[in-house]
């Protein structure tokens, strides 16, 4: 019975933690991380502001959980989502469509990314050489190489093409947020799918 209960204490922890991290990624979408405080996501989260720091040390501590960890789940939906496509450029689509429906199946995450990416100057300066979209590029990078071994695009530079991709896919949802969500995704997306495959094949007829 006794290991049942520390069983149950350690669940609520990580529940708790869990709700903090839901949390303060929608305090951080909403307000950036630089306006927002410790205090805003113990209110959200509807806990005493003493609680936070049981589970985090502070707000650059929170806000870097909060990046790992959501910016982890979403690359890993990808990769489940996409495991059975055999063409590496249709992974590549794959990975380019899912990530933009995270603007209509979770807004507030696709904000999360796309703002703290340009609002956390200060974080990046305080903890050098972290880069929160490196997860996705090397997933670009690594998957551009299997298009190139197999032949399916000619020779190109792995990490410039993790560059170009990764950047579009963040200017299409910030320009998304940014015009109340007048711009047409599903019309630019198809066009970068014509890119994908006519830009960078071998035979631009493929």
């Amino acid at each position: 019975m006794k290991s049942t209960g520390k069983l149950h204490r350690k669940a609520g922890r990580v529940n708790k933690r869990d709700m903090l991290l839901n949390a303060a990624i929608e305090v951080f979408a909403q307000k950036g991380s630089n306006s927002a405080t410790i205090a805003d996501v113990a209110k959200k989260a509807r806990v005493a502001l003493g609680t936070v720091y049981v589970y985090f040390d502070s707000k650059d501590d929170l806000l870097q959980r909060c990046m790992n960890e959501v910016i982890s789940n979403e690359i890993n939906t990808i990769i489940k989502k996409t495991a059975d496509i055999q063409d590496p450029i249709e992974r590549l689509y794959g990975f380019f469509m899912h990530h933009i429906a995270l603007v209509n199946e979770k807004p507030y995450i696709a904000r999360f990314i796309t703002v703290e990416v340009r609002q956390s100057e200060s974080f990046s300066r305080r903890n050098p050489g972290y880069n929160p979209m490196q997860k996705y590029l090397d997933y670009v990078a690594n998957t551009t190489k299997v298009a190139i071994d197999s032949g399916r695009i000619r020779a190109i530079d792995p990490q410039a093409f993790a560059l170009l991709l990764v950047g579009a896919m963040d200017v299409i949802i910030w320009q998304w947020l940014a015009s109340d969500s007048n711009l047409d995704i599903e019309a630019v997306s198809v066009q970068i799918r014509g890119i994908l495959h006519a830009g960078v094949a071998v035979d631009p007829t493929v």
